[in-house]
């Protein structure tokens, strides 16, 4: 016999009457663990003539198989390290269970990073979709498209890939600054923990260490020194 998760008030199959299992309480003991979300399962050869019933577990492995394919397919690499080792990584985590509960098993954390990449690349669909294309970000700043070009890749821009296509976010352009642009940028995505659409996601949100203001608004404000220190110590932080 195995204990496998299961649907809260999920019929299982019931247990064949002849298993050499005969202890008080069986019947409890199996609603207590459906009502925890558990279900005990036999283990045993089945009938070819006979269609089982689905495995307890087996629709949601599967939706995850092909939720875990999706994502891979669109990953960068490090975001497929990310899975790989929440799929392979110990369960452990040296919490005391007697106050914490178990840990969770590694298909759980993997549900758990596939939703997080989820939501990860459904911000980055709508960055996109608000964000300028290189042409017109050569108009704002009033230099070539190759400029742009240039700009991004040392990092002095901020820019998402779409296909072969450059987006840039709104939110790095400023028309008071003599370049256009907001400064420093380049230090503020290499000192920031993450990459361009959690930066965006963090730059424009209000920020307890600017009194509320968003790390933009603290940037044209005062300069780039106290903003990049603060993401300096998210770093350190992460």
């Amino acid at each position: 016999m195995i204990v496998e998760r299961a649907a809260v008030g999920q019929q299982t199959r019931p247990l064949p009457d002849d298993l050499p299992w005969d202890i008080r309480g069986r019947e409890q003991l199996e609603s207590a663990l459906q009502d925890a979300g558990l279900a005990v399962v036999a283990v045993g050869r089945v009938d070819d003539t006979v269609d089982p019933a689905p495995a307890v577990g087996l629709v949601d492995k599967a939706r995850l198989r092909a939720e875990l394919e999706a994502l891979v397919n669109q990953a960068d690499e490090s975001e497929r390290a990310r899975l790989e080792a929440a799929a392979t990584g110990a369960p452990r985590d040296g919490l005391d269970e007697r106050f914490w509960g178990p840990a969770p098993d590694s298909v759980a954390v993997t549900e758990a990073v596939v939703a997080d990449l989820t939501d990860q690349f459904a911000q980055r669909r709508q960055l996109a979709a608000n964000s300028i294309g290189r042409q017109a970000a050569a108009q704002l700043l009033s230099i070539s498209p190759q400029s742009v070009t240039d700009k991004l890749e040392s990092r002095k821009l901020v820019g998402i890939k779409v296909g072969r296509e450059w987006r840039l976010p709104r939110w790095q352009f400023n028309p008071d600054n003599v370049t256009g642009a907001l400064p420093d940028l380049d230090v503020l995505q290499s000192s920031f923990p993450g990459g361009p659409v959690s930066l965006s996601r963090w730059i424009m949100h209000p920020n307890i260490e600017f009194d509320g203001r968003t790390p933009r608004d603290e940037l044209v404000a005062h300069g780039s020194a106290s903003v990049i220190k603060v993401a300096q110590a998210l770093t350190a932080a992460g």
